[in-house]
């Protein structure tokens, strides 16, 4: 028999009411995900604010408790999320949690639960051929202060970093406005790094897990055939998980063409 907590949680997201899920809480509840840090936080008040979201993306979500074992007021247990995102896409999710109770809420709990499957696309990729030597194109992509130029999103405003990009590792930050989070800080870690030929970034807040690379191949005319490339294979939230891409393959697409422009003038 499940413990009566694991079994109000269950019941509690598959009824869909994120008010009854928070309640499933102790006021001062702290969530820990330990592969993803910054995603923790406290209070059973950010539980219902995270539910709606996730719910919103994925309307049918059904979850199952797979085997549990407690020990005192300590649950082990493995659960099951399944859902439709809005792409049509299934979203699969299994791993453990492990819970502390208080009064018969969750007081504490460490979620480990990652995509089994996601079916449809994880990454876009875009070329185009450029009228610029790679080391002229290199030089905008490398400025952070170049880039609000490139995104065809209409969300990047500025960057707060006026230092270049020299190697794997630097950090660089970007203003930024959106519907859901209105102004707003990018800080941005360098995953790839080849001068003149490969650079990449990896956006430090949510929604985590995406990437960006542009690889440059020079052609036998002078000119320069720019990749890019976006990659979200390593979203784990189910609340991002359910969302589609945060760039289409036609905003990258229209990043190259502000690219060619950018180059042509550089």
């Amino acid at each position: 028999m499940l413990p009566q907590a694991l079994q109000s949680l269950r019941d509690a997201i598959n009824s869909h009411v994120p008010e009854r899920i928070a309640d499933c809480f102790t006021e001062d509840y702290v969530a820990e995900r330990p592969l993803r840090p910054a995603e923790g936080f406290i209070g059973s008040g950010e539980v219902a604010a995270n539910w709606t979201k996730i719910l919103t993306g994925l309307p049918d979500l059904r979850v199952e408790i797979l085997r549990h074992a407690q020990n005192g007021d300590e649950s082990w247990s493995e659960w099951e999320y399944r859902g439709t995102a809005p792409t049509g896409a299934t979203v699969l999710l299994r791993g453990p949690v492990i819970l502390t109770t208080h009064d018969g809420r969750i007081a504490w709990a460490r979620f480990y639960p990652d995509p089994v499957t996601i079916e449809g696309p994880t990454h876009s990729t875009v070329s185009q051929v450029l009228d610029a030597p790679a080391g002229r194109i290199f030089a905008v992509l490398r400025d952070p202060r170049r880039h609000p130029e490139l995104d065809a999103t209409g969300r990047l405003r500025h960057a707060e970093t006026s230092e270049r990009i020299d190697a794997v590792g630097d950090i660089f930050v970007m203003a930024a406005h959106s519907e859901e989070f209105g102004d707003h800080r990018i800080e941005n870690r360098v995953v790839a790094f080849t001068e003149n030929r490969l650079i990449g970034w990896a956006p430090g807040q949510r929604p985590f897990g995406h990437r960006f690379t542009w690889k440059l191949t020079p052609t036998d005319d002078g000119r320069t055939e720019v990749t890019y490339a976006y990659d979200w294979a390593a979203v784990t939230h189910p609340a991002d998980l359910a969302r589609p891409p945060v760039v289409t393959a036609d905003e990258l697409d229209a990043s190259l063409t502000r690219l060619a422009g950018a180059v042509s003038v550089a």
